[in-house]
């Protein structure tokens, strides 16, 4: 393996990670941005994914931890498909969006949300989750 740079090759490999990770940040920083956002799914054909579309959309809270922050759920064929966070939750987005935007155009914007809320899907569906009451028969210990 030959490790040499070439001769020809004027950026070396550090200042290549660096902008590498540069590129990386930016692009995580302006994807969340509202503005990049709306812009991201009008060229995505907007109208054509559905998710975006407001009456696909049920708001509610987080239970995952005690924060308790906004949620938004999307909804396909009255199946919660995805869990976002709240555009309109002070927890979730910075700058906050103004009260008066409309439902149509906050569909389209997506807030951050942590991993844990987002797994909330997985506990929704998970096959071995508690559906009923769990009672203990016998005394502590017992396994009954």
């Amino acid at each position: 393996m030959n490790t040499q740079q070439p001769e020809n090759c004027k950026v070396s490999r550090r200042d290549f990670l660096k902008l590498a990770a540069a590129g990386g940040v930016a692009t995580v920083f302006l994807g969340n941005l509202p503005k990049v956002q709306k812009a991201l799914a009008k060229s995505t054909n907007g109208s054509a994914y559905k998710l975006t579309d407001p009456a696909n959309q049920v708001y509610s809270i987080c239970q995952q931890c005690n924060t308790q922050c906004g949620i938004k759920v999307k909804i396909l064929d009255g199946v919660a498909v995805k869990i976002e966070g709240n555009p309109y939750s002070p927890w979730n987005l910075v700058p906050h969006m103004k009260y008066e935007t409309p439902l149509a155009e906050m569909g389209t914007i997506d807030a951050p949300l942590c991993p844990k809320g987002q797994a909330g899907m997985q506990a929704a569906y998970d096959p071995f989750r508690i559906t009923k009451v769990l009672k203990r028969a016998g005394k502590r210990g017992e396994n009954k």
